[in-house]
């Protein structure tokens, strides 16, 4: 595994550390989902909205295209973001007032399980200390993308930076995935700030936009589960895990067995790969 390691993190490494020229455009990914976010970001800029949705990553039952973005430009939070609510840390917010009564998954198990995922990651040394701060769910609509397929009309933002949408039906993914609704089991979007010209910003000058929220929606046509021991279903917390790895900035690992790989995998704890990914990400830029 040590081998297999060394191997792989420089690759990775070299890919977070060469950001390409600030603004240049290059759509990566299934023109259909591109579509559902170029969409849904007319929507923001009819609304005058400072942000837009720039990348989707969807967790599957199987390989597939798993990675949608706009701009070939990674994508960084910046600290103490004015435009934020939060300075220094992460916020995040757990959604879960509308679970669907199918799913027989109580919210109280549902959020401890999100939680503990949350805790997974801040455990890790490298981000030990980045406050990870849970913000109260105070009702109301906190989150955006639901709205690009009529699931809602786009929401409060800055409620947190994270927010976990919770569950929406099969509908939803359809529409951002082809066929989305029968083997996407979650999905990330990330959205980034524009200024006034509608073009990203990159207020700290690292060449990197700025990231604005990060919203995570899980799939409801699957059966779920808070203790994979003793109940069949996909485990709510190795789900969350995965998922939020993509709101600090994590992008899919193509190796077996990993918390950050694209194929959906039941795992609850980290793998030397997936810290590596993290530690190379915020060692350097936080």
């Amino acid at each position: 595994m040590r081998g297999r390691v060394a191997l792989w993190l420089p690759a990775v490494l070299l890919a977070l550390i060469m950001p390409a020229t600030l603004g240049a455009q290059e759509e990566v990914g299934s023109t259909y989902t591109l579509k559902a976010m170029e969409d849904f970001n007319g929507t923001l800029r009819s609304m005058w909205m400072d942000l837009r949705a720039e990348q989707i990553e969807v967790l599957t039952t199987k390989r597939g295209r798993a990675s949608v973005r706009i701009h070939r430009q990674p994508f960084r939070w910046v600290t103490n973001d004015e435009r934020r609510q939060t300075r220094g840390g992460l916020t995040y917010l757990v959604d879960l007032g509308d679970i669907p009564s199918h799913l027989n998954l109580p919210a109280e198990e549902a959020e401890a399980a999100i939680d503990r995922a949350v805790q997974t990651w801040g455990a890790q040394s490298c981000i030990r200390k980045l406050s990870l701060e849970k913000r109260p769910d105070q009702g109301g609509d906190p989150d955006l993308f639901d709205a690009a397929s009529g699931y809602g009309e786009p929401g409060g933002f800055g409620a947190a930076d994270v927010v976990v949408a919770g569950w929406l039906p099969a509908g939803f993914f359809n529409s951002v995935v082809p066929s989305g609704g029968e083997t996407v089991v979650a999905l990330s979007v990330t959205f980034i700030f524009v200024g006034p010209d509608g073009e990203p910003t990159d207020v700290d000058k690292n060449g990197y936009l700025d990231t604005a929220v990060s919203e995570i929606y899980f799939n409801d046509a699957f059966r779920w589960t808070t203790d994979p021991a003793i109940q069949e279903g996909l485990d709510v917390e190795s789900v969350a895990l995965h998922e939020f790895g993509h709101s600090l900035g994590l992008g899919h690992i193509n190796c077996s067995g990993t918390a950050m790989s694209s194929v959906y995998t039941g795992r609850t704890e980290l793998t030397p790969q997936d810290h590596a990914a993290l530690c190379g990400l915020w060692a350097r830029w936080h």
